[in-house]
């Protein structure tokens, strides 16, 4: 099956000064997709449950404005971060925007390569996270564990290696969900599926109250991988233990930021996202 052609961002109507032709895609991304702060929270927690230890030194695979690396050298002092991502576009806006009004105590803190993830850019680190499913660019299985086996290449003796996954029946097919952020709407289309090969694109867009959008703001062509077969490539790359690591949920059903390994089956919900920590 021949692969769909990138989208390009498209403002729309491309006439006048709507909201749309104002907005920037990266902030509309920050404000509707990303949790730096709690993320690296995260990221923090889960390497002490496992190494009793603190971990100090990241290091963002497909890291794009770099949001994750700022939030984690702010989060502790002496922290740093390496974010590798292909677009310098991207990189130079997260410098421009984002690490360099931080100020230059934090600044000094993180390096940006533009690099492929495979290359072993920059030095090794505590831990490595590949978030927001960005891993799944790579859907040939060889692909897949060479990343794999690059990512563990650059981790300490007691490193550890993140990923999140998404799964549930309803990631399996075509569907628009929409949600209102403060000031827009946030649109996440899953345009296609294909059962043979798990290929899946996606693209986010997003709808202002005046009628303008920006279509495909953000397009994914992806493989939708399984919890076990990402757990047997990370055992063949090397990995000494993966952990599924679920987060517990309150009475209201939304997680609470605590994490345990389940030790028998877990329910298949219509849509779930859980976190796979390999340690090397």
């Amino acid at each position: 099956m021949s692969k769909p052609a990138h989208p390009t961002p498209r403002v729309r109507p491309r006439r006048g000064k709507s909201m749309a032709a104002k907005a920037d895609r990266h902030e509309l991304y920050e404000l509707s997709v990303q949790a730096p702060e709690t993320d690296a929270a995260t990221l923090a927690k889960l390497y002490k449950k496992l190494r009793k230890r603190h971990a100090m030194s990241l290091r963002e695979d497909f890291c794009g404005t770099a949001v994750l690396s700022l939030a984690w050298v702010q989060s502790k002092p002496g922290r740093t971060a390496v974010g590798i991502d292909l677009d310098q576009p991207t990189l130079d806006w997260g410098l421009a925007k984002r690490i360099e009004p931080a100020g230059p105590e934090v600044a000094q803190r993180i390096e940006l390569h533009r690099a492929n993830v495979l290359d072993g850019v920059g030095p090794k680190v505590d831990v490595t996270a590949a978030l927001n499913f960005s891993y799944m660019v790579f859907q040939q299985r060889k692909d897949m564990l060479a990343y794999f086996q690059a990512a563990r290449s650059m981790l300490v003796d007691d490193g550890v290696f993140i990923l999140d996954l998404l799964g549930g029946w309803g990631s399996m097919g075509e569907e628009t969900n929409r949600r209102r952020v403060k000031g827009f709407k946030y649109v996440w289309q899953q345009r296609s599926f294909d059962p043979l090969t798990h290929h899946f694109t996606c693209a986010i867009e997003f709808e202002f109250p005046d009628g303008s959008r920006i279509e495909d703001a953000f397009f994914y062509d992806w493989r939708l991988w399984t919890s076990p077969e990402l757990r047997d490539l990370l055992y063949d790359a090397g990995f000494s233990k993966v952990h599924l690591m679920w987060e517990r949920t309150d009475e209201d059903g939304e997680g609470n930021g605590k994490f345990y390994e389940p030790t028998e089956e877990v329910d298949n919900d219509e849509s779930w996202w859980t976190f796979i920590v390999a340690e090397k």
